[in-house]
């Protein structure tokens, strides 16, 4: 390759495929720039190529498999020293996914979990099935099957006539129940880190939010709401990044406009913005949005000490795909989230009106969070396997460069002619197949890893245990609720109850009387008067009330407020109040 060969000409002499210049064009260029953002959005784009330097950038849509190869067997310019490769729907784009695999010795189960078929999906937001609804009828099915068994077989097994030998053969070697579409459906907090010699590869579920028609995608009552994507990410040794996508609609089910460009947009947000930090065109963005700005590419612009190199570009990319920062905030890094809320809410709930049913809304909540807080623990155990992949590689770096000069003076010391006299380890160094696979990553990407690790602990996973810890004590007030309200009904009532009995114990010595003026007593000459009656009424009712009083205030029983206090612990603290006022007046005094 000529030294003053430009990209155009790079492009053009892939003989092998002519027609794969035309694909590729400068995103430097205002025009073509927006032309790549418009694609980026499209629906029927199924891939993209970035080959990019400190110099130039260039973006190619749609390639074929061949156009594949051609690319990965032609040497690339020193003027590209990033290339990016994405895929969305790689279901669809399986000999591509095959051919770049093959280029970098992937391994075949991983090639075989690139190609699997997505989970067909039937409904936006496809409902939870019911538990019970399962399990009876699992016990109809079991049931109806037992008593197909022959009544002589006495343990109730099957005869194995009845079995297929050749059905039964493919069903347990195929394990189509155990497929990786399934798992990564079912275990959102499934995860993936691979090494070899030439890539690292990464593997993890992502989660969108995104509202249609003002609501957000659900999953289900025990699932988070958002759109689960599974995604890879493949470090090459070469500086080439490959990443692929999961499909979000792969059929049967098929959106409507609205619904998928929505989507679209939370689904290719980071991957627009990244591909976007890389080129010149690029809107200069405020201060104020300096945390979700991504820069991937030198820049002749900026200062030389707050540059990118151009070795950084293939670890910047890993890790700005990895970190989508935005939806991890719209997830949970924000106070403002659906799962406060809605903790604010059920507290409201409970104390306007507390009872069983909320336990169960906690209850699903919890099963939400709970999710959600596995997700995030994968991330965070992803990035603490790429950690500790890099300083072993580091380590082993540090280790060639001490062991090879002192290879290189055994080598020469006419005691050891031959090479087969070296030491052990001095060999071992020397082997290929000895060294710890993977890819090493530039200081700056590893330093940004570092920072997204403390971002995920600090923010995300506190405040899922925040939450969590809110859920488990919003679910015992709520029994406390409910026991303070059964017991303020039982002392309502109790209250009620020793009211009437009072009525009743007041009214007692009047009816006594009422019986003694009715009656003749012949040692009264004189009946008694009408006046007479009445004053004795008044008496009694007056020592009534007057004793049932303080026999209500000796027994904290009073018609009223309720009194938690006895009588005399609230005259000792009344008069001790009353003291503690008289010194604090003398003191002012004084």
């Amino acid at each position: 390759m000529s030294a003053h060969q430009t990209a155009a000409d790079y492009y053009k002499s892939l003989s092998s495929q002519p027609a794969l210049a035309e694909k590729f064009s400068d995103i430097d260029d205002a025009h073509n720039f927006r032309q790549c953002q418009q694609k980026l959005l499209n629906r029927n784009t199924r891939n993209f190529v970035l080959d990019f330097g400190d110099q130039d950038a260039w973006c190619g849509f749609d390639l074929e498999k061949e156009e594949f190869v051609s690319l990965m067997k032609d040497q690339r310019p020193k003027m590209f020293g990033t290339r990016w490769i994405h895929l969305w729907a790689p279901e669809t784009q399986k000999e591509s996914v095959k051919a770049l695999a093959n280029q970098y010795g992937l391994s075949y189960r991983l090639v075989k979990m690139m190609r699997t078929d997505p989970v067909m999906q039937m409904e936006t937001a496809v409902a939870e099935p019911n538990i019970l609804e399962m399990s009876v009828t699992s016990n109809k099915s079991e049931e109806k099957a037992q008593q197909n068994v022959s009544s002589g077989d006495l343990e109730g097994a099957y005869h194995l006539d009845q079995l297929d030998p050749v059905a039964a053969s493919a069903e347990v070697s195929s394990l189509g129940y155990l497929s990786f579409a399934n798992i990564i459906n079912q275990i959102w907090h499934f995860c993936s880190v691979d090494y070899g010699p030439k890539y690292t590869c990464i593997g993890y579920n992502s989660l969108y939010t995104a509202k249609i028609n003002g609501k957000i995608l659900e999953n289900g009552k025990g699932l988070p709401e958002g759109k689960r994507l599974w995604c890879w990410i493949i470090l090459c040794d070469d500086g080439t990044v490959i990443s692929m996508q999961e499909n979000p609609y792969p059929g049967p089910y098929m959106p409507s406009i609205e619904e998928e460009q929505v989507l679209i947009a939370a689904t290719r947000r980071n991957v627009v913005s990244i591909l976007s930090g890389a080129s010149k065109q690029h809107p200069l963005v405020s201060d104020n949005e300096s945390l979700v700005s991504v820069r991937v590419r030198h820049f002749s612009s900026e200062p030389d000490e707050a540059s990118i190199k151009q070795e950084d570009g293939p670890g910047l990319i890993l890790y700005y795909m990895f970190d989508d920062w935005v939806s991890s905030y719209r997830l949970v890094a924000r106070r403002e989230h659906k799962y406060g809320a809605l903790l604010d809410e059920l507290r409201q709930n409970m104390l306007t009106k507390p009872n069983v049913d909320l336990v169960d809304d906690l209850h699903w909540l919890g099963r939400r969070l709970a999710i959600l807080k596995h997700l995030y623990q994968s991330y965070e155990l992803v990035i603490t396997r790429i950690l500790q992949r890099q300083r072993l590689l580091r380590d082993e770096a540090a280790q060639i460069r001490r062991e090879t000069p002192r290879n290189t003076n055994v080598s020469n010391d006419p005691e050891y002619p031959d090479p087969a006299h070296m030491s052990f380890s001095l060999a071992d160094v020397s082997r290929p197949y000895d060294f710890t696979a993977g890819v090493r990553l530039t200081s700056a990407a590893v330093g940004r890893f570092e920072r997204l690790a403390d971002r995920i602990r600090l923010y995300c996973l506190s405040e899922i245990e925040t939450c969590l810890t809110e859920k488990e004590t919003l679910t015992f007030m709520n029994f406390n609720l409910i026991a303070l309200k059964d017991s303020q009904a039982v002392e309502k009532l109790t209250r009620i109850t020793i009211l009437l009995a009072k009525a009743t114990i007041m009214f007692l010595p009047v009816s006594l009387m009422s019986q003694y003026f009715s009656i003749q007593i012949p040692d009264i000459g004189d009946p008694l008067s009408l006046r007479a009656y009445w004053i004795s009424f008044a008496v009694l009712m007056v020592l009534s009330i007057s004793i049932l009083t303080l026999f209500g205030y000796a027994s904290d029983t009073v018609e009223g407020k309720t009194i938690y206090r006895s009588v005399t612990r609230t005259l000792f603290s009344s008069s001790k109040q009353k003291s503690m006022e008289l010194m604090s007046q003398r003191r002012v005094r004084r």
